[in-house]
């Protein structure tokens, strides 16, 4: 029996597709969903940094250099290549990451089935920049709150900082993401439901909080 590799089931219906998953003894089309997968992302990322081309426009460097409207629009477009390119290196980044950090609890099930299932969610992550991307191209900010979590109620309750990064991540689609590799873990796994759900849990509130503490200091607004 074969196992395709297919994004949309893996997302809609994680307990049943993984089974499936686990059951077959040949899986195929993982590596030209991983191309596909960096694509979009390349492609997404090169939108997100077009949109937000007006924050990068008010850097002290590019403000003294007094550039043209021509000069502008070429910078615009190398901005956005070079987000394309970084759009196509971080998920090798975030994948092999959070690969390995399952890995280590979870050698039973193998690296290359954990790979997919980091590519699984990293599909989510591909949609929440979707989702972003309407709001940067109206504001032109490089970094925007996501509309479907509880990033609003960062900006409202926190000055900046660490608690506004950390609001800004709870939201569908990485609660999604969470119940995808849980349901994933459930399935290709021998270790008991409870252990699954610790780690997924635990590995989603790690990265989190990781995640928010980077974020915080790179912007110099830890507190």
């Amino acid at each position: 029996m074969t196992g395709r590799a297919q994004l949309f089931p893996a997302l809609t219906k994680p307990y049943t597709y993984f089974s499936f998953y686990k059951e077959s003894s040949e899986k195929e089309g993982l590596w030209i969903r991983f191309i596909a997968i960096l694509a979009v992302s390349g492609l997404l990322h090169a939108l997100s940094f077009f949109a937000a081309f007006p924050s990068f426009r008010t850097l002290s460097f590019v403000e003294s250099a007094k550039l043209s409207g021509t000069e502008q629009e070429l910078l615009r477009f190398i901005i956005s290549l070079v987000g394309g390119v970084w759009g196509i290196i971080v998920p090798f980044l975030i994948l092999q990451a959070g690969t390995l950090f399952l890995f280590l609890f979870f050698r039973d099930v193998g690296y290359k089935a954990l790979f997919y299932v980091m590519s699984v969610v990293y599909v989510l992550f591909l949609l929440g920049l979707a989702f972003e991307l309407p709001l940067q191209f109206v504001t032109g900010a490089e970094e925007v709150v996501q509309p479907l979590g509880f990033g609003f109620a960062g900006v409202l309750f926190f000055k900046h900082g660490f608690w506004q990064e950390l609001l800004n991540l709870i939201n569908v689609f990485t609660v999604w993401g969470t119940v995808v590799t849980y349901f994933a873990l459930k399935q290709l796994s021998f270790k008991a439901k409870s252990y699954c759900l610790a780690v997924t849990i635990g590995g989603s509130i790690f990265w989190i909080i990781l995640y928010s503490l980077y974020a915080a200091l790179v912007s110099g607004q830890l507190v």
